[in-house]
């Protein structure tokens, strides 16, 4: 195994978070958003016909069992009638804003019409390692802690449908890593509450499997690498090759067993069929499609594998070489915004 320890931990927190660098776009960098502050009210009586904010980014709060719960709200132009969200979760040691600097879904929100929620891992004050989401694995702080980020996720639906127009029937949740896992359990433990869920680079934590009990119709979509460092596409241990002071640990299922939990649910053939996609670039990796056909209620579950593809948010790099190998031939992005509103 390669010497990562010159690297700075900070490095490597990226690149397990998933939140590394934005694409550039030409020779210039995407202006770093701007920020009003703003506390959720209490919960009207009936949902706003109009947006209580204004255009742009707003740093919003709540709480939940007593802990005060952060995260980033993006309102895109022309806010006046119900629009979807989509809700981005960060993986380990990130964070919300590194999810928004980084990832680019917030020109397609304005673009297109939607919210974007960016929100943050429960954290206590001064420590660090416990930025996790209680992603259902039970190695982490937030497990040990009780935090209840399920709970917080769908209350934050609830609070954001006080102060903007939402169409709740099109609530929709990704996420990295971490992020990835916690999404794949909101698709397990909820019902009602998202159209479709699109976890990246992360598969069902081994301790909720049997439990996970998915609500039909719910749109899937998958996008791993097959050569991830971190979370083993075939199943095993989180960072098994990777030293403990970097990651939490615990046991995932593997990328087929994830997926065909979820075509299950939905009434899907349980054989994918299989597309290989042209190459943009010769960069060693290639994306190979796969969609679990003919689900039932107009469900959709799909994959993307990264041949010989890293844990990377496509087409970003990993910041160390842990991280393994990124691809130019996916824009994560950009399919999971087609994949949501198509």
């Amino acid at each position: 195994m390669k010497n990562i320890f010159p690297k700075s931990l900070l490095l490597l927190a990226l690149v397990v978070s998933a939140c590394s660098r934005p694409i550039r776009q030409g020779n210039s960098a995407a202006p770093a958003p701007t920020f009003s502050t703003t506390i959720p009210a209490v919960q009207p009586t009936t949902a706003p016909t109009q947006s209580a904010l204004a255009e742009g980014n707003h740093n919003l709060s709540m709480s939940v069992d007593g802990l005060e719960r952060a995260y980033i709200l993006h309102v895109p132009p022309n806010a006046n009638q119900p629009l979807p969200l989509i809700i981005v979760l960060h993986g380990t040691y990130g964070t919300g804003r590194k999810m928004q600097v980084g990832l680019g879904f917030d020109p397609y929100a304005d673009q297109r019409g939607f919210y974007v929620a960016y929100p943050d891992a429960y954290q206590k004050p001064g420590e660090r390692e416990t930025a996790r989401w209680n992603d259902g694995r039970g190695t982490l702080e937030s497990s040990l802690a009780g935090i209840d980020d399920v709970k917080f996720l769908v209350g934050m639906v609830d609070a954001i449908a006080t102060q903007v127009p939402l169409d709740k029937s099109r609530v929709f949740v990704t996420g990295a890593s971490n992020g990835g896992m916690m999404t794949y359990r909101l698709g397990c433990e909820t019902s009602g509450v998202f159209a479709g869920i699109a976890p990246v680079i992360g598969n069902i934590p081994e301790p909720i499997f049997d439990s996970c009990n998915p609500s039909a119709p719910l749109n899937v979509l998958a996008i791993n690498g097959d050569a991830d460092p971190f979370v083993p596409f075939n199943g095993g241990e989180v960072c098994g090759e990777t030293p403990s002071i970097f990651c939490e640990g615990g046991f995932v299922k593997s990328q087929p067993e994830s997926l065909a939990k979820f075509a299950a649910a939905n009434r899907c053939e349980l054989t994918p069929q299989l597309i290989v996609l042209p190459n943009v670039v010769d960069d060693g990796t290639s994306i190979e499609e796969q969609t679990y056909a003919n689900c039932a209620d107009g469900a959709q579950v799909k994959a993307y594998i990264i041949h010989n593809g890293g844990h990377t948010w496509p087409p970003r790099e990993s910041q160390v070489e842990a991280g393994g190998q990124a691809t130019g031939n996916l824009d994560a992005t950009s399919v999971i915004v087609d994949f949501f509103l198509p």
